[in-house]
């Protein structure tokens, strides 16, 4: 058995399999699901008990083989390979894994401890951070929370190690429920950071902030997040509302806004949004372009922002779904104080679609950052759909 691409930096595009050429269309993700198990598919017959028959037999002729694999990052991925040195004899493995974290890493630690006690005391913390945390509908009762932050580098502690650099980060977040302040949701992780020398250290530090990202589930209410973190140099708090609204499946509905300063177009192979997938996280993708949540809703006039949402039209879902997307939206800059326009885009058709079979749309615009004087705005965000529904999404967002 041999274990291929170690390196975490290694394009991970073979675990994901591809599809066979000779597949129909709706028989591909059988393909992709089976190749990537161990696994075969039987299709195009109602022979039930010869299917059944085929399994039967299977499951009471086969070795089966396990190895424990070496000590990988986490987060990386590896491709596997099986072989045997004997004709006739039919190899069924999955294609690779990954060292993906679990939820609560730090579970069962006394760090988790000391950090709950952060998170349930007074003390506001020393180290200052930003945190933005937008969330998208996955399901009629529940939705996706993405949390994004960005740490400051000051704040972190090196150790050195065998003449390396190393320094932990650890994160933990309660979800408390608005109603009786309960926990709702909690994870935890630990962010590992290893500098091969002093130099790659100290260009490390010399970038303000460090980018974190986490998801959750979580179902429609009123809650309070808290994200405590420490990194050897005193600790860091966050609390922000999170005000869910379940929305109708059935109409129209619009995630949070997500703020992005860093995008970059999906190239063929892309190792990112393959890595993104494996580990159970979901990308945003529009437009051809995958989009990375802002942990601050701060900007200056020289940065490129993006606005990233997405439209959930139910109307696309229906017996009679429009042949033609008509959903139109409109994006607006708003003085908060008088709530008067600064900036119209008028109203637009949608420059995406949604994928067949799907209501979900998504949409990314350029916010006019550049145009506007430094100061406090809100961002306005209008949808309707082909049947004249409306809703709206705002956002609060400064210019420096």
């Amino acid at each position: 058995m041999n274990q291929l691409n170690n390196n975490p930096l290694n394009n991970p595009r073979n675990i994901i399999p591809t599809f066979p050429t000779s597949a129909t269309d709706n028989q591909q993700p059988l393909y992709m699901l089976a190749s990537g198990t161990g696994g075969f598919v039987i299709v195009n017959t109602n022979d039930l008990a010869g299917g059944l028959e085929k399994i039967g037999q299977e499951q009471n002729e086969y070795y089966l083989i396990g190895y424990t694999p070496t000590e990988s990052e986490e987060g990386s991925c590896h491709t596997l390979k099986v072989k045997v040195e004997r004709s006739g004899d039919n190899v069924r493995a999955r294609s690779g894994y990954c060292n993906v974290k679990p939820q609560d890493v730090l579970a069962g630690d006394p760090t988790e401890k000391d950090l709950e006690k952060l998170a349930a005391g007074a003390a506001p913390g020393t180290l200052k951070a930003s945190m933005q945390v937008p969330f998208f509908y996955t399901s009629p009762n529940t939705v996706r929370a993405d949390v994004a932050m960005e740490i400051p580098t000051e704040g972190i502690k090196f150790d050195k190690k065998k003449g390396k650099y190393h320094a932990v980060i650890n994160i933990l977040g309660i979800t408390y429920r608005g109603v009786d302040n309960t926990v709702a949701a909690k994870f935890s992780d630990s962010v590992k950071l290893d500098f091969e020398n002093k130099k790659e250290m100290e260009a490390f530090l010399e970038r303000p902030s460090v980018h974190y990202e986490k998801e959750f589930d979580a179902a429609p209410g009123n809650y309070m997040l808290k994200v405590v973190f420490n990194s050897g140099q005193g600790f860091g708090k966050l609390e922000r509302p999170l005000d869910i609204d379940s929305g109708d499946a059935k109409h129209l509905r619009v995630s949070s806004l997500v703020f992005s300063r860093d995008f970059h177009r999906i190239a063929e192979g892309d190792t990112a949004l393959d890595a993104a997938l494996i580990e159970d996280r979901t990308p945003l993708t529009a437009n051809g372009m995958q989009f990375i949540p802002s942990g601050t809703n701060h900007f200056t006039r020289t940065e490129t922002v993006a606005l990233f949402a997405q439209i959930y039209e139910g109307g696309l879902m229906g017996p009679n779904p429009p042949k033609e997307l008509a959903t139109a939206v409109q994006m607006k800059v708003l003085d908060p104080k008088t709530m008067k326009e600064v900036q119209d885009s008028g109203l637009m058709r949608t420059p995406t679609s949604a994928a067949p079979g799907s209501a979900l749309i998504p949409l990314a615009l350029k916010v006019p950052v550049d145009k506007l004087a430094a100061g406090s705005y809100v961002l306005e965000l209008s949808v309707q759909d082909i049947a004249g529904n409306k809703t709206k999404r705002t956002a609060p967002f400064e210019v420096q």
